[in-house]
């Protein structure tokens, strides 16, 4: 009886002509589907390991700069000609709306819940002067917007997405109001 050697189906594993063992298709996906799997797993550990850049975070100056400015601008509203107290109170407005907006921004990236309006704490003035310090005058307000506008406009280009946006929505809004909300009119000649 003559016997016929059987030959294996191209698909599965064995030896080729030359002794070495083969792989099939199903071998070769199957073995990257678990090297893809454990390359997922290395980056996700990675990526929870990660640091934090070191250093405040660079928006925490831009929330000073809005807070003070919005300060500023209803300090200086208080002594101001009866025609500039409107737009020294909208200044001040959108100023705290920019720290509010940070603030959230900030907490955000932080990973922690946004806080309720006025739950931050100041210290009080323990050092106060005595007596009181002249109103900001209408240029001062125009001084510190200007240094606003050109710090959000500087940090803006060095972030991204929504934050590098918000920088941007701030410097253009500073600039708008010290050159145009706070230019006083003038008067009509006939």
């Amino acid at each position: 009886m003559l016997t016929v050697p059987r030959t294996q189906p191209s698909h599965a594993a064995g030896p080729d002509a030359a002794g070495a063992p083969s792989l099939s298709r199903r071998r070769v996906l199957a073995g990257a589907g678990r090297g893809l799997l454990a390359l997922a797993v290395v980056g996700a550990t990675a990526a929870a390991c990660a640091t934090k850049p070191s250093g405040p975070d660079p928006l925490e100056a831009e929330l000073s700069a809005a807070r003070g400015d919005s300060e500023l601008a209803a300090a200086a509203a208080k002594a101001a000609a009866p025609v500039m107290v409107p737009a020294l109170i909208e200044v001040s407005t959108l100023r705290a709306r920019h720290a509010t907006a940070i603030v959230e921004e900030l907490a955000r990236a932080a990973g922690k819940p946004t806080p309720t309006p006025g739950a931050e704490t100041t210290s009080p003035a323990a050092n106060a002067p005595t007596t009181p310090a002249p109103p900001p005058s209408l240029g001062d307000v125009v001084t510190a917007l200007r240094r606003s506008a050109d710090n959000a406009a500087t940090l803006a280009p060095t972030l991204s997405g929504y934050r590098a946006g918000l920088m941007g929505s701030i410097a253009a809004a500073c600039t708008t109001s010290w050159t145009v909300g706070l230019t006083p009119a003038e008067p009509r000649q006939r």
